[in-house]
This record gives C-alpha cells, sequence and structure tokens, in this order.
C-alpha cells in the first residue's frame, strides 16, 4: 500500500516536473526567437540610447514643465497635469525619445516591434500617473496605478487575453454558484471602485454639512458614519450582484456570523453601538473636555476624535488616550464643557486659630481676582467650613471658562498668590498638631554625660 502511494506521488511529482518543464522550454524558445536575433538587439540597443539621452535631458525637461504649471493662463487643470508631468520627468522625456525613434525605424522600413512595445509601456505609464492625480486618496491612486499599469503591460505583450482565460477557466463552487477567479478579480475591482465613489461622495457631503452653523458637530459625525456604512455595504451588494453571487446563499452562514458576533467580536460590537450612542444623545462630543476613570486612573483631557471603536483625548500631557467608547457608557464621565464652559474650582485653605479670619478670607479673594484666568463674575466666594483639629479650614471658590487650558494648573497660580499674602501678612498655615496625654506615671532616666563621667541617674515622675 506504501508503495502504491509513493508511485501515485511519485507520479504527480512528474507530472507537475513535467509541466514546469515545458513552461520553461515554451519560454526560453520565446525568447531565443525574439531577443537574440539582429533586428531585436538594435532596437533594444536604440531603447538603451533614448534611455541615456532621457536621463541627460531630464533636468531641462522637468524646468520647462515646472514653467509651464506656472503659467496661470494655461487653467488649474492644466497646471495640475503639467506639475505631475514635471515630477517624471525622465519617463515624459524617455517616451518622447522613443516615439521618434520609433517613427524614423518606421519611415526607414526597419522592423519596429520592441520600439512599439516600449512606446506602448511607457505612454500606459505616463498616462495612469497623470490620472491618478485626480484621485485625492494616496492609498486608492496607487491601487489604481499598479492595477492599471499591470493590464496595460500584459495588453501590449500580447499576454492579457491569456490571463483571462485562465482566470476564467480557475474557480471552485459553492453550492449551485460557481465562482470562477475571473469573476472575484471583477468583484474586487468594483468594489474598489464603489467603495473609492462612497468615501468621496461621503466626503463631498461632510464638506457640505460643514456649512451648516447650526447643525452640532456630534449630528454631523452621526450622518456621515452612518452614510459611510450604508454605502459601503451597498458597494459591496452590488458587486457581490454584479459577479452573479446569489446573496441568499449568505442566509447559511447567517448561525456561524451570529455566533462570531456574541463570541469574538462583542467587545467590536459594543463599541460600535456605544459610538452611536453617544453622538445621538450629545453627552460626549469633538471639542469636549472630559474627565473619566480608566484602568490607569483618571483621564482628564479634549475630545479630539470620535470612531466607531474608541474615542481619543488629548491630555494635558500632549498625549492622547484612546478610550473605548463602552467604558464611557458604562463609566461616569465629568463633562466640563456639556452644556457650557463655565465651571467653578474649590480650594481648601486651612489658617491658625489665631488668625483674623476676615483678613484671610480678603486675602484669598484677592489672590482669586489678581489670577488672569479666574472670571470676575460669577464672583468668587470664600467660605468658613469648620474648625479642624489643627486649623480653621476656610474654602476658596472661584469660576473658569476654559477648562481645556487645565484646571489644576489655575489652582496651583491662586495657591502661590495665597501662599506669598499669607508670608506677607504673617499669617501662618499650621502643621498637624496632636496632644498627648500620659494617663500613668512615666520615669523618664537621664543617662551619664561624657562631661562628668557620673554613672548616676536621676529621675523625674510625671
Amino acid at each position: 500500500m506504501e508503495n502504491e502511494e509513493q508511485t501515485i506521488v511519485e507520479q504527480e511529482v512528474e507530472q507537475v516536473a513535467e509541466a514546469v518543464t515545458g513552461h520553461l522550454r515554451k519560454l526560453y524558445d520565446w525568447f531565443y526567437s525574439n531577443f537574440l536575433t539582429f533586428e531585436s538587439l538594435y532596437q533594444i540597443a536604440a531603447i538603451a540610447a533614448t534611455l541615456f539621452l532621457a536621463l541627460l535631458l531630464r533636468r531641462r525637461v522637468k524646468r520647462l514643465l515646472e514653467r509651464l504649471s506656472n503659467e496661470r493662463t494655461l487653467g488649474v487643470t492644466v497646471q495640475r497635469l503639467m506639475r505631475t508631468a514635471s515630477a517624471i520627468a525622465m519617463p515624459v522625456a524617455w517616451l518622447i525619445l522613443v516615439s521618434i525613434v520609433t517613427n524614423v525605424f518606421a519611415h526607414l522600413g526597419l522592423p519596429i516591434e520592441f520600439l512599439r512595445l516600449a512606446n506602448s509601456l511607457l505612454l500606459a505609464f505616463v498616462v495612469i500617473r497623470t490620472v491618478s492625480i485626480f484621485i485625492p486618496s494616496h492609498y486608492w491612486s496607487q491601487v489604481f496605478s499598479w492595477v492599471a499599469w499591470s493590464a496595460a503591460a500584459l495588453n501590449s505583450v500580447g499576454l492579457l487575453d491569456v490571463v483571462i482565460g485562465w482566470l476564467r477557466e480557475t474557480g471552485f463552487s459553492v453550492g449551485p454558484v460557481q465562482i470562477t477567479a475571473w469573476a472575484i478579480v471583477k468583484g474586487l475591482i468594483l468594489i474598489a471602485v464603489l467603495i473609492w465613489g462612497a468615501s468621496a461622495l461621503t466626503a463631498a457631503v461632510e464638506r457640505r454639512l460643514q456649512s451648516a452653523q447650526k447643525m452640532s458637530s456630534a449630528l454631523r459625525l452621526l450622518i456621515t458614519r452612518l452614510l459611510r456604512m450604508l454605502l459601503i455595504v451597498l458597494a459591496v451588494m452590488i458587486a457581490l450582484v454584479a459577479i452573479g453571487v446569489d446573496l441568499t446563499v449568505f442566509a447559511v452562514f447567517s448561525g456561524a456570523v451570529g455566533i462570531g458576533v456574541g463570541l469574538g467580536l462583542r467587545r467590536t460590537v459594543e463599541n460600535l453601538i456605544a459610538s452611536y450612542t453617544l453622538l445621538v444623545e450629545k453627552s460626549v462630543k469633538p471639542g469636549d473636555v472630559i474627565e473619566v476613570e480608566t484602568a490607569n486612573g483618571p483621564t482628564y483631557g479634549e475630545v479630539k476624535k470620535m470612531t466607531t471603536r474608541y474615542v481619543a483625548v488629548r491630555t494635558r500631557d500632549g498625549t492622547e488616550t484612546l478610550i473605548p467608547n463602552e467604558v464611557l457608557i458604562s463609566n461616569v464621565v465629568t463633562n466640563w464643557t456639556h452644556s457650557d464652559k463655565t465651571s467653578r474650582r474649590r480650594i481648601p485653605v486651612g489658617v491658625s486659630y489665631d488668625t483674623d479670619i476676615d483678613l484671610a478670607r480678603k486675602l484669598c479673594l484677592e489672590a482669586a481676582d489678581e489670577t488672569p484666568r479666574v472670571l470676575s463674575f460669577p464672583k468668587s466666594a470664600c467660605l468658613m467650613r469648620g474648625f479642624g483639629s489643627s486649623s480653621i479650614d476656610l474654602e476658596l471658590r472661584f469660576w473658569i471658562d476654559d477648562p481645556e487650558n487645565g484646571v489644576a494648573n489655575v489652582a496651583s497660580e491662586v495657591l502661590l498668590l495665597i501662599w506669598k499674602k499669607f508670608k506677607q501678612h504673617n499669617i501662618e498655615v499650621p502643621y498637624p498638631q496632636q496632644d498627648l496625654r500620659m494617663r500613668t506615671d512615666v520615669s523618664i532616666v537621664s543617662l551619664p554625660t561624657e562631661e562628668d563621667g557620673s554613672e548616676e541617674t536621676a529621675e523625674k515622675k510625671f
């Protein structure tokens, strides 16, 4: 049995080896018949010569195109084209030279197959790079450039139809549906185009909503998110239908998807739902100053960005803390600017029992009034809160309207001024004091000193 299995494996390996050898032999024959000929060699030499001249002329061509890009009479679109062409000055110069050589060879009746191929590839490269400038996203621009140039290169060498035929023959079945590799490629291209269009449409709508001054930022963000999600789902469904996939097939996977959401994607779904809850309730929105208790302690800062998974809070340290949306829903959040940016701060102050309380309160109020960020209205207040174990407890209350600039720093400024004023008026900030009462007699023994050398001890009872 093992010998039979080894024989089958050996046969499979031999078949694969023969197929690979056959393809390599065909490739060698094609290379030998097309490249190792006199007609091919002088065309390759002409292409190499034009490349050398293009490298020498690229700086002049670039300066010429940059000069044309600064001509306002040409229009904005032409100026952008000239700027793009200046960025690829060498391929542009090479294309011009190859086109000239191709026409000369054709006029002389010489073969131009390789020259025409080089001319087609260079022209495709220049056209694709020029068209890609109208795609705002750098990522999608790069994807378009690579896909389009690959298709143009295959078409130039006559292999595009061969590759498409092979993709159509390669596939698999999902129930009654036959899915080929060519259908997948078409679907991916269609999805990419539709998603790009959805993103462009969403960006246009978002720019339009930015001009609506009466609409809150949270509502604008909610509308753009829902629109983007709807358009992306619609783009995927259209692409699947276009490649011949019956959407009812996905009903089979609904149970598995539900289990996956319930187990592995539970946190993701919670954050997604929490993000829309925050936007609808407007409890937290971009620009708010919030304080929330996290695993690493309280986080205080300004909300910079809200996504479907987290809220980015820029702290006073200059770092951005990414807080999951479900944390903001389940924990207590202090929003310093929810309905009004004006907020009150409280600072405890302790003075000794022999202090003039009216003077101490007056000095505290003066310190608050002299701090630039403290508001003059509502007015500050200094209250006497009680008799402490070591001091008379005062509390200074004042108002600010810029909590995004920090609250601890303004409290520090006020305390510093209070300290200076207390020093000027000899007002003491007492240390904590405790009285010790002895309930039994205690003897204190004095040890002998080095001066008298006496070993006698003295006792004193209390």
